[in-house]
């Protein structure tokens, strides 16, 4: 857990006026303090005679101080060329070394033509964003599993041993697309998107520890946040509205990329150069039909992701359950790769139904996974909530 308190500040100045280009400076200025604690198993030598660490349970708290100075400005000229460009520098307790002060860049360019009846816009941008390596996620999911981890006592040596420190993620990238509007009947958007992270941070299974707590001994895997290297992401969006009369037609498509380019020195997990990124579908699909026919409104939607690469959760449970003693199945490290497989999705459906009763009240109606479908989504051991319908009454005051 923690607690955060942030404070900002800001200006804008309007500059131009009618006739000429029209824009806007902003400056400002954020200071923001985290506070994170954290479970933490620390490990002490065990009596005389006891073969493993003893296990004992506490906190640990950390502060984090962030500033931040930003500064934007945003340009139009006769409602067809809108062009915007901006600045943030930050100073993070987490940055150190060459990301200690680091430059945020941001710019972006749409152009607005009339093209025989319709309307077109050309879009591009191009940006650049940092993420500290340790945020409260993160502090809650590392070391073992039931959000504890490791820390020594007195310098202890054995497991207590240094973990490497972390290097902040940093994201860049840009994307460019074309969107076209056929007055309020049909609207397309097309994006392609080019990113890099580097730094990206895994949280990895490194050892299996046996440790003795209140007499008894038990067996957990050990975790240890680690850079993994350079991952980029590659796709295409495609979104698309039209209507007609009552009826309206939603759509989304999209496809993605998402691997691994480089290793980082010291990594240990389960990546290597060239993989899929895990738990990310490269593809997926939305579709959504309405229809107004005064006091009454309906939808039917369905969505679906598609083909990607995750744990076989299953497997692992029972490796957890039976504790096999083969170092070859153990899931640490590079043995991970064994409990991959690839997974497929399932088609979710949901329709929405209401009738306005009177003035702020209306019935409704909502249906839930239609189809079903509980397993299978992210991993095979998740269930999902099946097949749901509510109805009651809403109220507006």
């Amino acid at each position: 857990n923690g607690d955060r308190v942030t404070v900002r500040a800001s200006s804008v100045a309007r500059l131009g006026g009618e006739g000429g280009p029209q824009g806007t400076f902003t400056v400002g200025v954020e200071q923001s303090v985290l506070r994170q604690a954290s479970s933490v198993t620390m490990q002490i030598p065990g009596p005389a005679g006891q073969k493993y660490y003893s296990a004992v349970d506490g906190m640990a708290e950390s502060w984090n101080h962030n500033t931040g100075l930003l500064s934007q400005v945003s340009t139009s000229w006769d409602d067809a060329i809108f062009l915007t460009g901006g600045l943030r520098v930050e100073r993070n307790d987490a940055f150190s070394g060459r990301n200690r002060y680091p430059l945020l860049p941001m710019v972006g360019l749409a152009v607005v033509r009339d093209v025989g009846g319709a309307e077109v816009k050309w879009r591009a941008a191009y940006g650049k964003g940092i993420r500290p390596p340790q945020t409260p996620a993160r502090s809650a999911s590392s070391g073992y599993t039931n959000n504890v981890s490791y820390a020594a006592i007195g310098g202890g040596s054995g497991l207590n041993v240094a973990l490497p420190a972390l290097d902040p993620e940093v994201q860049s990238g840009y994307e460019g697309g074309v969107e076209l509007y056929v007055g309020k009947t049909l609207s397309l958007q097309l994006t392609r998107f080019d990113q890099r992270v580097s730094g990206l941070i895994q949280n990895v299974s490194v050892a299996i520890d046996t440790l003795v707590r209140n007499g008894r001994t038990e067996r957990r895997v050990r975790y240890q946040l680690q850079n993994v290297g350079e991952i980029t992401n590659t796709g295409w969006e495609l979104q698309g509205t039209a209507t007609h009369g009552p009826f309206s037609l939603n759509g989304a498509v999209s496809s993605v990329d998402s691997r691994v380019r480089t290793l980082a020195r010291g990594y240990l997990g389960d990546l290597r150069p060239g993989d899929r990124m895990l738990a990310v579908p490269a593809r997926t699909v939305s579709a959504t039909a309405t229809w107004f026919g005064g006091a009454w409104f309906a939808s039917l939607g369905a969505t679906r992701a598609m083909d990607w690469v995750n744990y076989d959760r299953l497997s692992l449970a029972n490796w957890y359950l039976t504790q096999n003693p083969n170092p070859g199945r153990e899931p640490t490290g590079a043995r991970l790769r064994s409990y991959w497989r690839e997974y497929n999705g399932e088609t979710h459906l949901r329709v929405t139904g209401s009738r306005d009763l009177s003035r702020g009240v209306s019935l409704l109606m909502v249906g839930e996974n239609l189809l079903g479908g509980q397993l299978g989504e992210p991993d095979n051991v998740t269930i999902r909530p099946g097949r749901t319908v509510t109805a009651g009454l809403r109220a507006a005051f």
